[in-house]
C-alpha cells in the first residue's frame, strides 16, 4: 500500500508541480519560496492522502493544500516583519534579481498587483487553463461569482495595461 501511494505522489509531483508553483508564487510573489510551499504541501499531500475523496482528480485538494501553506507562511512572515527590516534582510541576491528580470513578464506582474478576489481566478482560468466551474469549486464561490470576478478583472487590467503603456510612450517620447 506505501508503495501505491508514494508511485501516486511521484506521478503527481510530475503532473502538477509546475502548475502548483506558479499558484504559489500568486501568493509569496517569489520563486523559490513557491517552490518550498508546493514542496511542504506535496509532504502534507502525503501524509494525508487518506482524506483524498477523488484520486481520479487530486488537483483540487493539492491547490487547497498549497494555498493553506502559503497563507500560513505568510501569517509567519509577518511574525517576523520586524527582522526583515534590516540592511541585510533587504538587499536582494543578485540570483533572486536576475530572476525577478527575467521570470515575470510585465503582464503577470500587472495581474499580481490586483486584489486577491481578482487576482485568483485570472491566473486560474488564464495560466492554469481551468474552467470556469474547476474555479468556483476550487475557492468556494458560485459560477456566476466567478465570471463577475473575471469580468471585473478583465476591466481592472485593460485599465492598468493602458496606463502602463501611457507611461512607456511618454517615456520614449522624452527621451527622443
Amino acid at each position: 500500500m506505501k508503495q501505491v501511494i508514494e508511485q501516486r505522489l511521484k506521478y503527481w509531483v510530475v503532473l502538477y508541480t509546475e502548475r502548483l508553483v506558479r499558484v504559489a508564487y500568486m501568493y509569496v510573489k517569489d520563486q523559490s519560496t513557491a517552490e518550498d510551499r508546493v514542496q511542504d504541501a506535496f509532504i502534507k499531500a502525503y501524509h494525508s492522502m487518506e482524506k483524498l475523496k477523488d484520486p481520479e482528480n487530486p488537483f483540487p485538494w493539492l491547490y487547497r493544500i498549497v494555498v493553506n501553506e502559503c497563507k500560513t507562511y505568510q501569517k509567519r512572515s509577518l511574525r517576523e516583519t520586524v527582522t526583515s527590516f534590516l540592511p541585510e534582510k533587504i538587499a536582494k541576491s543578485a540570483e533572486n534579481m536576475y530572476l525577478d528580470k527575467n521570470n515575470r513578464s510585465d503582464i503577470y506582474n500587472i495581474v499580481l498587483s490586483l486584489p486577491e478576489k481578482y487576482k485568483v481566478p485570472i491566473v486560474l482560468y488564464y495560466f492554469q487553463d481551468l474552467q470556469v466551474q474547476e474555479i468556483a469549486d476550487l475557492i468556494g464561490i458560485t459560477r456566476a461569482s466567478v465570471k463577475i470576478r473575471l469580468h471585473r478583472a478583465r476591466g481592472r487590467l485593460q485599465k492598468l495595461l493602458k496606463e502602463e503603456h501611457q507611461i512607456e510612450f511618454r517615456r520614449e517620447a522624452s527621451e527622443s
